[in-house]
């Protein structure tokens, strides 16, 4: 089976009737179907090809197209429209149904679970087999999202082989093309009744394809047409017995009367139910029939202007101007506007992007007006400086206001990137609704233009401007389209972010998943986000981290290596000291092993090595290369960890700025090379401790609490002597790395509650 990155899904909704429902279908695809897709309207008869929820829609060149009525009306004729088409997925919606999030990924992931699974359909609110687990969901937008997670929650990505009745319903029909090609054509002669599914199912098992539920996912459908019903169900009696006639062998045999039919059919629990040699299971595809668009191919998409404010952040700037050039929307313009020239990137020559200059200290929401006011397009798409963006973005956001489904659309379930962790964060959906009003991120809105003009300005804020001009637009009567973002947007987490929040922490810690980096991100994505060596703090771009280089008036700091026998660990310890970005330094190595490094030592003004001749304590030790540091500031160098080149910036940063006594790491990633695990500690006690591998404190601090004579926990009983003191906490997480191997001075207790297992990945990538 195609890759799923790549695969090609094709979705058609029939439409039956006056159409009802329809527009409420499209939007929930459009909503909650993360992966590229297109989709078919398949009209049931010419009549439902004029109907009222078609005429709605808004023509336009995008994905949606229409295919002609067959000549034969039913689904089955509908379904064999759709799957006369090229494509890897085929997905057959009722008219009405509400898909709701995860639905594709869950019906997806169980075909993928088993080359056997052919077939796969979610749950519902009603039906007649298992699927229908809701009877009683509510049809409001928050009572389908609660049912959603209510399933997922109860069955996960379970899936459950419906043999022997064979029973997947139609409503909600996923199918792979390797079953069309096995079996071909649903059979038409069921016309507008029901067990054309269940006939299609049967030959797909009999071909070795088995049809699943997935009970996690769900799908709502609507109250049943009034008026198609009565056929519907005026059907089942003959369509009844037409499904023996296909499949019972008893029938086929020779008998002096006609055998009776069975008022309930039990399937592969019947010795002659579906016998292979006595059945047809191929039947060919009517002739292809090209779709017919909704528009003339001709037809152009309306100008999409974008606009980005933005301040003291250029190399966040040309990163977006890349995301803008890249987007498969074709009819684009991107206005910036900024406040000083430093706010922008030099070489901008793109005849798409204005530039628009406003004073300094100019609210967010302001400079959305003026750019709004001087905006060509039709439609208006809020472009963040400093998010991640995918090709498809505006093209997917654009769909539903350019068929009338809605007039504003908003990214939800998007990834969240803590940059400076190099980690990515994805909340829970009820977490996600909590955060942002309206269940979508406001930095994400694409709307019509005549939104802006006709409810009003944006407020003069710097915060929560947009959700604001949303709830505006919304009271105003605006219809809104929240669409999966996961592929879409990555909301990128800095130390320069207007909104402030702990991501993996904010509100509810259980609510927020770590995962690992998502495969849409590039290389050269991830090359700017996460460069090899981080610098610098602002929001220009680049890695944000700590401040830049320091100045001469910044005090010495003195680096203590106490080291024995670690020949393989010394030579690495020694490049991490040198690559430092702090000019003031030096570095103390004690050595008391039985095996001298003094040959590992370099000839280095900074680097003052001294071989003890007798064996010492590590607290010993630690005191021994106090007396002897020259700085006034101390800092630990162990032996064996990674420390980043802006590592001791970060720790002189912290400490002077909160002007603290002590500062390290109360959380610290863990790293075994050997079994290629990762560990992140995270410390959640009372009293205030820093780990001892990271310490960085005032020489005079150390003056009135030396470290005790010991070998194991001296830096603990450092941290926490009696001694009045102020600890200050080093956010800088992702700048040291330490090492797990088995000549640990200190145990590592990996299955302690504190330690909590990490993508060794993230880890790798830190220290490559």
């Amino acid at each position: 089976m195609t890759a799923a990155p790549d695969r090609q899904i094709l979705i058609g909704v029939h439409v039956t009737g006056a159409g009802e429902g329809l527009a409420a279908t499209l939007s929930s695809v459009f909503e909650n179907t993360p992966l590229p897709f297109g989709l078919r309207i398949l009209p049931d008869s010419a009549l439902a090809s004029q109907a009222q929820g078609l005429q709605q829609l808004q023509l336009a060149p995008l994905s949606l197209m229409q295919r002609p009525s067959p000549p034969q009306p039913g689904a089955a004729a509908c379904f064999n429209q759709l799957v006369s088409e090229p494509a890897d997925i085929y997905v057959f919606l009722e008219n009405g149904v509400r898909v709701c999030p995860g639905w594709l990924e869950l019906l997806l992931a169980a075909l993928d679970s088993n080359a056997t699974h052919g077939l796969a359909g979610p749950s519902t609110n009603r039906g007649w087999n298992e699927q229908a687990v809701a009877p009683n969901c509510g049809i409001t937008q928050e009572a389908l999202w609660d049912q959603a997670d209510t399933l997922l929650a109860r069955y996960g990505n379970a899936c459950v082989p419906l043999a022997p009745l064979h029973s997947l319903g139609d409503f909600c029909y996923v199918v792979k093309n390797e079953v069309v090609a096995a079996i071909g054509a649903a059979d038409t002669a069921y016309t507008q009744g029901p067990c054309w599914e269940m006939d299609y199912n049967v030959r797909a098992a009999r071909a070795g394809f088995q049809g699943v539920w997935v009970p996690g996912a769900f799908v709502h459908r609507a109250t049943r047409c009034s008026v198609l019903a009565p056929v519907h169900d005026g059907l089942l009696e003959a369509n009844k017995r037409l499904y023996q006639d296909r499949f019972c062998a008893w029938r086929r045999e020779s008998h002096p009367q006609a055998p009776p039919y069975h008022n309930h059919c039990v399937g592969d629990d019947c010795r002659y139910f579906a016998v292979p040699e006595q059945m047809r299971i191929f039947v060919p595809l009517p002739g292809n029939v090209e779709p017919a668009p909704l528009v003339p191919a001709a037809t152009a998409l309306p100008l999409l202007s974008c606009v980005m404010p933005t301040r003291g952040r250029a190399a966040f700037v040309a990163q977006s101007i890349r995301y803008f050039q890249r987007q498969d929307y074709p009819a684009l313009e991107l206005i910036i506007v900024y406040e000083d020239e430093s706010d922008l990137p030099a070489g901008i020559d793109d005849p798409r992007i204005r530039c628009i200059r406003m004073p300094a200290r100019t609210s967010i929401g302001a400079k959305r007006n003026e750019a709004v006011r001087v905006a060509w397009g039709e439609l208006i798409a809020h472009w963040d400086d400093d998010d991640w963006y995918g090709a498809q973005r505006l093209s997917r956001q654009a769909a539903p206001i350019l068929h009338n489904l809605a007039d504003v659309t908003g990214l939800n379930d998007m990834l969240f990137m803590a940059r400076p962790l190099a980690e990515f964060w994805a909340s829970s959906r009820a977490l996600f609704r909590r955060l942002f009003v309206e269940n979508v991120s406001g930095g994400t809105l694409v709307f019509r233009r005549s939104l802006w003009e006709h409810h009003g300005r944006y407020p003069d804020t710097s915060l929560r401007e947009d959700a604001d001009f949303l709830l505006k637009t919304l009271r105003g009567g605006a219809r809104l389209c929240r669409i999966s973002g996961r592929s879409l947007c990555i909301y990128v987490r800095h130390d320069g972010n207007t909104w402030k929040f702990k991501e993996g922490h904010y509100l509810q810690q259980a609510a927020w998943t770590l995962v690992p980096a998502p495969e849409c991100l590039s290389d050269d994505d991830r090359d700017f986000y996460f460069p090899a060596a981080p610098g610098g703090t602002g929001d220009t771009g680049g890695a944000v981290g700590t401040e830049g280089s320091p100045t001469p008036a910044m005090p010495l700091v003195s680096c203590i290596m106490p080291t024995a026998d670690r020949r393989e660990f010394v030579p690495q310890a020694i490049r991490n000291f040198l690559a430092q970005d702090y000019e003031p330094r030096e570095l103390i190595v004690l050595d008391d092993g039985r095996d001298s490094v003094a040959d590992l030592i370099p000839s280095h003004g900074s680097i003052r090595y001294l071989r003890l001749d007798r064996k010492s304590t590590l607290g010993a030790k630690r005191n021994m290369a106090c007396e002897l540091a020259r700085g006034e500031v101390i800092a630990h160098w162990d032996d064996d960890d990674w420390m980043a080149p802006t590592w001791l910036s970060s720790q002189v940063k912290a400490l002077r700025s909160q002007g603290a006594d002590i500062c390290g790491l109360d959380k610290v990633f863990f790293y075994a090379p050997d079994a290629r695990r990762a560990w992140q500690y995270v410390y959640d006690g009372r009293t205030p401790w820093v780990c001892g591998g990271t310490l960085c404190y005032l020489r005079e601090f150390w003056r009135s609490a030396p470290f005790a004579d010991i070998d194991v926990g001296e830096d603990n009983a450092f941290v926490w002597s009696v001694r009045d003191k102020r600890i200050a906490t080093n956010p800088d997480q992702h700048l040291y790395v330490a090492r797990v191997h088995d000549r640990n001075t200190s145990p590592k207790d990996t299955w302690n509650r504190r330690w909590h297992s990490y993508p060794v990945e993230h880890v790798e990538r830190l220290i490559r």
